[in-house]
């Protein structure tokens, strides 16, 4: 005989099932089954199933109610003693005494260091949930203090589960499960703990702080409460990109060292991934941005989407590590969604661990990142700016004002309002020698049938007028080959452009350096 509780209760026989009608019989079967074989007074179940004080003679209608159990299971079922009646089955013939051990079993052997099989016994035991608990007994005050105790030991085989999966590399499956959780239980800080865990080890930095920002400001409102320790210390460990945090493989598969005896391999301090291919046909242009960054410190390269921005600033940031001892790091901003996700981002990196040495640090995450980074020598490449081109402009300048041993590389589609941004273009402003008909001078109406601005009202630099990358130099009317290729142009193999003349030059674009 089995009985199962979670869901609709249902009794099976020899694994088939046995209809049990009457919604007292169906309760008396309940509480028996929760007893796991020990015997329960006939007090108290009179007092569970009539309560109310509706049966006139309640000892009758319970022993009715026996009976009928023993027509339908047999008369050995239920076992009569002086301490009351018991029903005759094992403890793992009963749904909700299998999950409870399963469960015991699975966190023991989590707590082992056995990942595998605990993360197999819990998910066996999650999976004898058909549906909650006692479901049909909602309004029956038995089932209450049972059903609660249920729901959160399940809560916890999830995130006893949940943990030895995340040691066992599953981060990117177990994110979205962990994110659906913590929304539906918004105040359990181990959901979140291992949400922020997961995102973190899956590569996903800013969103980990973001999530772990929304539940201290969940409890600050709800709650008035910080969050606790394992919460805080977690978020130090990230800004601090402590090494304990980083993924099972990662620890335990360390490169190999040469057979002939140990030799230090040079130490990069960090995060540019390592380059997969060389980097070719730019040396000038690398070269007068790397000048550009010692002089200016802090400089923006403009242009449109897919121009080579990024490649360009890693590769001078690259380029510029050896000279700063705090290394070169990559701020991604093409992830960030939100204004407000440019400060979490550019933290996610590290730089405000030192200043979070404190459980409960004061100031702003700003103020965090400008605490620690004072004294330090380190490049900064903020990538892909330009739909939060404000908030990274007002980091920036906050950042090379407070930290002079600060280099910063910034990219983005449109020109930046920081007061201190030196913007410099640095694509290629002269045409390959198969363009000819582009050529420096003035950018006037003269020289040009597209309406351009006249010289005068526009600022050339070094005999190249403003009117250039990404707008092209002016052209005779007779030839329309342009560079560098306009965004959206036919290119040919040559890297000229046929089509149409370029789009007027801004009065109010500033010269390019």
């Amino acid at each position: 005989m089995q009985v199962q509780l979670f869901g609709e209760l249902e009794a099976l026989a020899g694994g088939v099932p046995v209809p049990v009608r009457g919604a007292k019989q169906r309760a008396l079967l309940a509480l028996l089954a929760l007893q796991r074989g020990q015997p329960v007074s006939a007090d108290r179940l009179i007092d569970a199933l009539w309560g109310d004080g509706q049966a006139a003679n309640p000892a009758n209608a319970l022993q009715a109610q026996i009976g009928q159990l023993r027509r339908t299971f047999g008369a050995a079922a239920i076992v009569t003693s002086e301490a009351g009646y018991a029903l005759d089955v094992r403890p793992d013939q009963v749904d909700v005494v299998r999950f409870e051990q399963l469960v015991t079993e699975g966190r023991r052997l989590a707590a082992d260091g056995e990942l595998a099989p605990a993360s197999a016994t819990l998910g066996e035991a999650l999976g004898l949930r058909r549906g909650e608990p006692l479901a049909e007994f909602a309004y029956a005050g038995f089932a209450d203090a049972e059903r609660a105790r249920l729901d959160e030991l399940t809560l916890v085989a999830t995130e006893s589960r949940a943990g030895a999966d995340l040691g066992l590399g599953r981060y990117a499956e177990l994110a979205g499960e962990l994110e659906a959780l913590c929304r539906e239980h918004p105040l359990r800080e181990r959901l979140w703990e291992l949400l922020i865990l997961a995102l973190y080890r899956s590569g996903r930095q800013a969103e980990a702080l973001r999530a772990y920002a929304e539940v201290r400001d969940r409890l600050a409102g709800e709650l008035g409460l910080d969050p606790g320790p394992a919460l805080r210390e977690l978020q130090t460990g990230i800004l601090a990109q402590d090494p304990s945090l980083a993924p099972a493989s990662a620890l335990a598969c360390p490169a190999p060292g040469p057979a002939a005896g140990p030799v230090a391999a040079p130490v990069t301090v960090g995060n540019l991934r390592e380059r997969l291919g060389r980097f070719v046909g730019r040396d000038a242009e690398l070269a007068e941005l790397r000048e550009a960054v010692r002089s200016s410190r802090l400089v923006t390269l403009t242009g449109p989407g897919g121009a080579g921005k990024t490649r360009l600033a890693v590769e001078a940031a690259a380029a510029l590590r050896q000279e700063h001892p705090d290394g070169a790091w990559l701020v991604e901003l093409a992830g960030v969604t939100e204004p407000d996700g440019v400060v979490p981002a550019a933290a996610a990196l590290g730089a405000a661990a030192a200043a979070l040495a404190s459980l409960q640090p004061a100031g702003s995450t700003t103020e965090l990142i400008v605490r620690h980074l004072a004294g330090r020598s380190l490049v900064l490449v903020l990538d892909n700016c330009e739909h939060v081109i404000g908030e990274a402009a007002a980091l920036t300048d906050t950042l090379v004002a407070a930290v002079p041993g600060l280099r910063l590389i910034a990219t983005s589609r449109s020109a930046s309002p920081a007061k201190s941004w030196y913007r410099w273009a640095g694509w290629p402003r002269r045409p390959p020698s198969n363009c000819p008909s582009i050529a420096p001078g003035p950018c006037g109406p003269a020289s040009s049938p597209t309406g351009l601005p006249s010289a005068s009202s526009r600022t050339s630099a070094a005999g190249w007028t403003a009117c250039r990358w990404p707008w092209s130099s002016p052209q005779p009317a007779s030839a329309r080959c342009r560079w560098p290729p306009w965004p959206n142009a036919s290119t040919t193999a040559s890297g000229c452009s046929a089509g149409a003349p370029a789009p007027p030059c801004p009065a109010s674009r500033p010269s390019a350096r």
